[in-house]
Parts: structure tokens; C-alpha cells; sequence
């Protein structure tokens, strides 16, 4: 077949009837005669018959042995199965292979597979053009039910021969993007992955917006496998109970990031929209002050200052001032005269005070944030921060006071709730799933999800200014990513492979991110991303954006046409016709965009970092043995 194709006119028909099946049953129902109706017609010393037998049988075993990979090659057109395997045996393989990633079953999808599938999908839709023996039957009866619970076109994964494909691990350094249809398979998909990463000894973080069961418990059984459960760290707003705490303002270089960090949940875009820079700057001026008088930023305490408390942490950082510049004792002194010159305010007096004769030598820019906002035209700043209330509100709540600004002292229950420092995660390893709970309340849940994206990033910020980018390598898994996405994680995707993170990034469909961006920034979080996988999809925005990466090739064509006439001015018998064959060739997609939308469930179609377009089956991880 090789050969073959180098031919300039070749053209492949694989299914086309086999008839090698049919002269091997001649041969051998021919060699089968021979031999019995020789034995009884002849007594000779040479058994000519059972040479003459023998050899007709072997050529009839020649023939099947050409047509079997025809049949098997027609028979997977009608039939789909399910691709199980153990947790042990694909931990076994991860092991004995660290440096490979393993996708399942599949192969490279080249230009011969699109000649047949151009070809199949000329068929008719019950494929009458190709006959299976009697002999199938019965099997493709037996696969009938799972096929049709797989859905789709079985026979798109029969245009191949499936072999298990791995990548190597560093393909994934380049970040992934994941496409497909609810249902189809996508969490399976992201469960391989992820337990992969584990098993090649990265930090694990997940954000997943459904709390998917399966997905939890099976990277939550693999920890324990592993010897890791006490490191296995579980948050949900749900279940407050069993949920960890995570203080995300814990961490940071500069106080300008915690400011940052919250501004970045904010709607609009942060360089340019003035009600989020107006937000950012109060929110700045609010951490400076509780920095100055000692107090740790956590999210109920600045949503506290910045709303109603703003005048109580002034009058704290003025207090401070005051006492170190005229000594603890000056309330007593002069604190009535404050309070008469500032018009019965002690803090209007006290401000008057420092403006006009402590300002000088004893300037101090927490203060002077603080007494900006104090002065601040108060409906002009209500009218600001419009926007910046319902945020703190949102992440304030109960039980989300607890769980994202956690005391600094002990409970009782810390134990059970383990505090995360996600910068200490990233260094010294672990996992961290983080359930959303967008179900119940989506505005909260992406949120929380921008909030640990930030601090995320904020992680792989100091990884690179502080330990040169090394460090464990990180994996962070971002499923229905269109619900959270913002600056920090298209950050992460443009320039956090230099600290060792790769981001695997899902939705359901390219609309998703054009709907929450717009379609430049939708474009650009996808031309970040060197690995693209795609699992069903029905809308044809991102059908088309799939099968663009898999490029065009030549395919052939054979047209007939067949023409017949007599002249008027000829003798009565005259009569021409004519029958013409033609082979073409024109330019078409290697994958269809429209087979997309028929792709069975776990199953996808996969452009990778080193240049492969697969077509893979995902498999089931079991932890028992199929039987």
C-alpha cells in the first residue's frame, strides 16, 4: 500500500466489497473437495490430492490474510466501545515513563484519513455500499447498545489504527486549551491530565465551577495512593464544614499586588475604565493605612475601611502619628482644643492639626491616602465605588468570611480546616481543588475563582522575582474558564511558562470567551496556548477555529460522466456515446469541520506543541479491574 500511493494515479477504496474473503472461500471449499472427493476417487502411493488440497488451501489463507484488515477496517465503521483502564496500571505507566504524557488510544490524523472520510461521508447513511459477511453480524450486534451510547459517527475513529499515544511532558509546558459539548467527555479528559501531572510530581491546583465528583474524588484517591492525603486541600462555599480556609491577601512583595489583586475582579477594563482606577487607588490608600497601625489586610477588614470605617482608620493613624511625634500624653493636653477647632470633631481637628504643623517633618503617604479619602466628597466616592460595594459584599458574606479571611488565631477546628497559603503550596507541593459552586450562585463563584486566579499569579510573580523561575513545576486546570477569566490569568498565559506553570484551559465553546471578552481577547487566550483538544461541538465558530489548526491537503476525486446522441444529419443508424472517468484534485481541510459535530463521546481531535494532529480516544480510569 505504500507503494502504492506514490503512484500519480492511485486512488484508495477501502471500502469497497472484499473480495479476497470470496476467493478464499473458493480456494478453500475447493481445496476441501479436493482432498476428500481425491481420497476416495484415487489409491495411489503419492498423495497428489492432499498436495494439490493443501496448496489451494494456502493460497485461500493467503487471501484472507488480505482481506482481513479490509474487513476489520469496514467493521469499525459500525461499531464504538468504551476504553477502560485501572488507576494502578496507568499510575504503573507514569511511573515507568515519567518524561511521557499518555493520551489514550489514537493516531496522527494525516491526509489519508481525510481521503476517507471525504469518502465515507459520500456514502449513503446506512452505508448499504458495504457489505459485512454473516459471520460479523452477530459482533456488531453485540456493540450496537454501547455504540449508541457513545453517540456520534463511529466510523470517524475506524479511518485509523489505533495504538497508545503518549507525548513527552514538556509539550504541556506550552499551556492547553480544552473545547467540548457538555457530556462529551471533557472532565474525563481533564481528570487523565491532571492525575498525569500528579504523578510527575506537580503541584496540582483546579478550579473547577461544578464540584465534579468524579473528578474530585478520583485526584483525591490518587493523593492517597500517592501518601499525600494530608495534602490534598478541598474548598467549597457549600460546605463550609469540610471546606479549607484560603486568605488570599496572605502573600505578596509589594502592597501595590494586594490592591491589584482586588481590583482585578472588578468589571471593566483596569487601565483604562476610571471607576476601576479610582477603586484601586481607595483600596490602596485603605491597605496602606491598616499597614501603617499594624493591622494584617484581609478582605472583611479593607471591605470594612473602604465602605463605612474609613474615618475610624484615620482617626488610628493620626493617633499613631500623634503620639510619636508629641508624645502619648497629648490627648490630655490638647485634645479638647482639637475637637473645638475641628467643630466639635475630634478627627476634622485632628487632620487640621497635622496639615498645618506636623506635615512637614513628619509627612507619611498612609496618611495622607487616608485623610484624602476621609475629605473626599462623599456621593462623588458612593458613586465611584458603585461598582466595588456588591464585590466586598459578594466576598464578605457568610460563610465566605471565615473561609477567605480567616482569624489569625486557633480554632478548634483547624484541624479539620486547614488554613492554604497558596504561595506556600506552590513551593513545597500539593493539591488544591477549589469548587466554585456556580450552580447556586454564579456571581459569587466566578468571584472566588478571579480572587485564586490572582493569588496565582501573584505566586508565579515571585517565583520568577525571587527564586529565578525554578521551583516545583505547577499545573493549574481552569474548567468553564469563561466564567472567571480576567487579566491575571491571560498573565499567566503569556508570561508564566518561564516560572514553570502550564495552564490547562476548558470551556464549551469559543463563544464562551468572546461573550465574557470580546473576539480579539477571545483570540488572544487561544493563540496563547500551543495545545489545542476538542471534544464535541456543535456551533460552527468554534468548529471552524479547530479544524483551521489541522491545515488542508489535496483530495481526489473520481467523476464520471457519460454521454450519448445521434446526428440529424446522419443515416438512421448512426449513434454515438461515450463513458468518461476523472480523477481531480482539490484543496480541502484535512479534518471536515462538520465532523466535529459527530465526534462520539471521549473522543477528540488534538493539535499538539510538537506538531501532531491526533485523533484520540479518552479512556475511563477504574479503580478495580475490568472484568
Amino acid at each position: 500500500m505504500a507503494t502504492d500511493r506514490g503512484k500519480q494515479f492511485w486512488m484508495e477504496n477501502l471500502f469497497r466489497p472484499v473480495f479476497e474473503l470470496r476467493l478464499a472461500q473458493i480456494w478453500f471449499i475447493g481445496g476441501v473437495i479436493t482432498i476428500i472427493t481425491g481420497g476416495l476417487a484415487f489409491d495411489t502411493e503419492v498423495p497428489a490430492h492432499l498436495v494439490l488440497g493443501g496448496a489451494m488451501v494456502f493460497i485461500g489463507l493467503v487471501r484472507l490474510k488480505q482481506g482481513l484488515p479490509l474487513l476489520k477496517r469496514q467493521f469499525r465503521l459500525f461499531v464504538n466501545y468504551f476504553y477502560v483502564i485501572t488507576t494502578l496500571s496507568f499510575r504503573k505507566r507514569n511511573f515507568k515513563n515519567p518524561d511521557l504524557a499518555f493520551l489514550g488510544k489514537g493516531f496522527e490524523w494525516g491526509p489519508e484519513h481525510a481521503q476517507r472520510a471525504y469518502q465515507v461521508m459520500s456514502m449513503s447513511s446506512e452505508f448499504k455500499e458495504v457489505k459485512l459477511p454473516l459471520v460479523l453480524k452477530p459482533f456488531s450486534k453485540r456493540y450496537e447498545e454501547t455504540t449508541r451510547k457513545l453517540g456520534g459517527r463511529s466510523w470517524i475513529h475506524g479511518l485509523g489504527d489505533e495504538k497508545e499515544i503518549n507525548a513527552n511532558e514538556s509539550v504541556f509546558h506550552a499551556h492547553s486549551v480544552i473545547f467540548g459539548n457538555p457530556g462529551t467527555g471533557k472532565t474525563t479528559l481533564l481528570k487523565m491530565l491532571s492525575s498525569g501531572a500528579l504523578h510527575r510530581n506537580n503541584v496540582i491546583i483546579i478550579i473547577d465551577p461544578k464540584n465534579d465528583s468524579a473528578w474530585r474524588e478520583g485526584i483525591e484517591s490518587e493523593c492517597k495512593a500517592l501518601g499525600m492525603e494530608d495534602r490534598f486541600y478541598f474548598f467549597h462555599p457549600s460546605h463550609p464544614s469540610k471546606s479549607c480556609k484560603i486568605d488570599p491577601m496572605s502573600s505578596y512583595a509589594r502592597t501595590t499586588e494586594l490592591a491589584s489583586r482586588i481590583a482585578s475582579l472588578l468589571p471593566g477594563d483596569s487601565e483604562s475604565d476610571p471607576f476601576v482606577q479610582f477603586a484601586w487607588k481607595c483600596i490602596y490608600q485603605v491597605i496602606e493605612a491598616m499597614f501603617y497601625v499594624d493591622e494584617k489586610p484581609q478582605l472583611t477588614s479593607v471591605g470594612y475601611y473602604l465602605m463605612s470605617g474609613k474615618r475610624i482608620l484615620a482617626e488610628r493613624c493620626l493617633k499613631k502619628l500623634f503620639d510619636k511625634a508629641l508624645g502619648e500624653e497629648w490627648v490630655n493636653s490638647m485634645g479638647t482644643s482639637l475637637e473645638k477647632a475641628g467643630g466639635g470633631d475630634m478627627l476634622t481637628g485632628m487632620i487640621m492639626y497635622y496639615q498645618k504643623n506636623l506635615m512637614v517633618e513628619h509627612e507619611c503617604q498612609a496618611i495622607e491616602g487616608i485623610i484624602s479619602m476621609v475629605t473626599h466628597d462623599s456621593q462623588h466616592m458612593s458613586k465611584m465605588l458603585s461598582s466595588t460595594a456588591p464585590l466586598f459584599a459578594q466576598l464578605t458574606s457568610k460563610p465566605l468570611d471565615e473561609l477567605l479571611s480567616p482569624k489569625l488565631t486557633m480554632d478548634e477546628d483547624d484541624h479539620v480546616r486547614p488554613l492554604v497559603d497558596v504561595d506556600k503550596l506552590v513551593r513545597t507541593g500539593g493539591v488544591l481543588y477549589v469548587a466554585l459552586d456556580s450552580l447556586s450562585d454564579a456571581m459569587v463563584a466566578s468571584a472566588i475563582g478571579k480572587l485564586v486566579l490572582a493569588d496565582v499569579c501573584a505566586a508565579s510573580a515571585r517565583r520568577y522575582n525571587y527564586d529565578g523561575g525554578e521551583g516545583r513545576r505547577v499545573s493549574l486546570f481552569v474548567d468553564e474558564a469563561h466564567a472567571c477569566i480576567n487579566d491575571p490569568l491571560i498573565n499567566m498565559m503569556a508570561v508564566a511558562r518561564g516560572a514553570k506553570f502550564e495552564l490547562y484551559v476548558s470551556s464549551q465553546t469559543l463563544p464562551d470567551y468572546i461573550a465574557k471578552t470580546d473576539e480579539a481577547q477571545a483570540r488572544r487566550i487561544l493563540g496563547l496556548a500551543s495545545n489545542l483538544f476538542c471534544l464535541r461541538v456543535n456551533d460552527n465558530i468554534t468548529q471552524e477555529y479547530a479544524t483551521e489548526n489541522f491545515g488542508e491537503a489535496n483530495i481526489r476525486n473520481v467523476g464520471y460522466s457519460m454521454n450519448s446522441g445521434v446526428s440529424t444529419g446522419g443515416n438512421l443508424g448512426d449513434f454515438a456515446g461515450g463513458l468518461k472517468e476523472e480523477l481531480t484534485q482539490t484543496k480541502e481541510k484535512i479534518f471536515p469541520a462538520s465532523m466535529l459535530g459527530d465526534l462520539p463521546n471521549l473522543q477528540y481531535i488534538a493539535r499538539l506543541a510538537d506538531g501532531r494532529k491526533i485523533k484520540g480516544r479518552i479512556p475511563f480510569l477504574n479503580e478495580a479491574e475490568v472484568k
